[in-house]
């Protein structure tokens, strides 16, 4: 992965002129989202700048683990103070995301600002501008391209141990252990450069793989044997928790993530879905094998994005409507895409 010149150049730039920065991420930030902040924050920290990083909302509690957690700050309980912060920056990073509506009120506050902004994203499709893009769809994870970002300015020496924990954690757990989106020879020249720093691999893999609560298993369990359900005669599935379920296992922020996977252990199993209803709405989560491309589904019929195995989505309505437009278009869906692979 080569990033252009102008892009690296203007990112050396707004580095060098700047001191005070905020780093941003997506609502129920995923170990991607806190892996490039974090990992960011503390080389921009070891070049002797300010940085702060502002979360929408609560990061899970699971990531606890990773290096500078504990300085998140958190815009829907610390609103005033984050402002403060905002206002007084010189830059605003926006990470992992490439939509407002990704980070709920805290998208009204940035619209409002008119200070230097830098993106460095791997979705598809931008929805916002920044001063500096940096956005590339095929790369594994956002943590991959501010690994490149760094490397490419000469500043991979400011990626100390901390900084290489928290960006190879974001490569693992957004490739699923590095089982999707993550064929690139190059990438795991990053990964070999990143253990070089002296990471504890084993333990950051036990923290990422076997740090779950017996909530969380208790829950898994019920939404398999209770709520999985296949599509009668095709390879695709569906699963959805309401909110009273999520509240009789006692649900705490990030519980669910990854349930969205299992259905595709299955060996005939293309493509699933979980929906989930939150307080904040419905969400919808989609995944696949081979070259199903949920993210178009995901597009066209709930207004979200992500990739080509791995997308997901919001829904404004109720859980009925949100499952009522998966089973009413995926079967039909899934025929295009058939028709498309046997040209």
């Amino acid at each position: 992965m080569v990033i252009a010149d102008t892009d690296i150049n203007r990112f050396i730039e707004i580095i060098n002129k700047n001191n005070t920065f905020v780093l941003t991420c997506h609502t129920n930030p995923d170990g991607d989202a806190l892996g490039s902040t974090l990992g960011l924050r503390k080389a921009l920290m070891n070049m002797g700048k300010e940085v702060t990083i502002i979360t929408p909302d609560l990061a899970p509690t699971f990531y606890s683990w990773m290096p500078g957690y504990k300085t998140l700050r958190t815009y829907e309980r610390e609103q005033e103070d984050c402002e403060k912060i905002i206002d007084a920056a010189d830059v605003i990073f926006i990470m992992d995301y490439n939509d407002l509506k990704r980070i709920k009120s805290l998208g009204e506050k940035l619209q409002t600002l008119s200070k230097p902004t830098v993106m460095i994203d791997h979705h598809l499709d931008p929805k916002m501008e920044a001063d500096v893009t940096i956005s590339f769809p095929k790369a594994s994870a956002t943590c991959e391209l501010v690994y490149n970002i760094l490397s490419q300015a000469n500043l991979e020496q400011y990626i100390d141990i901390d900084s290489a924990t928290n960006i190879y954690t974001g490569i693992l757990t957004d490739t699923g252990g590095l089982s999707y989106n993550s064929s690139d020879p190059e990438l795991y020249i990053v990964m070999a450069n990143l253990l070089r720093k002296g990471i504890d691999k084993p333990n950051i893999h036990e923290k990422v793989f076997n740090n779950k609560t017996v909530r969380r298993l208790k829950l898994l369990g019920y939404t398999l044997s209770r709520k999985l359900k296949r599509i009668e005669k095709y390879p695709l599935a569906i699963m959805t928790l309401d909110a009273k379920e999520l509240e009789q296992y006692n649900y705490n922020t990030g519980d669910t993530e990854g349930f969205v996977n299992y259905p595709l252990q299955v060996k005939d199993i293309i493509a699933t879905a979980f929906i989930m209803e939150r307080p904040d709405g419905i969400k919808i989560s989609l995944r696949s094998k081979g070259t199903f491309p949920v993210n178009e589904f995901s597009a066209r019929y709930y207004g979200g994005g992500g990739h080509l195995n791995a997308a997901g989505g919001n829904y404004a309505g109720t859980l009925e409507e949100a499952v009522k437009i998966y089973t009413d278009n995926i079967v039909n869906f899934y025929a295009e895409w058939l028709k498309k692979e046997a040209k």
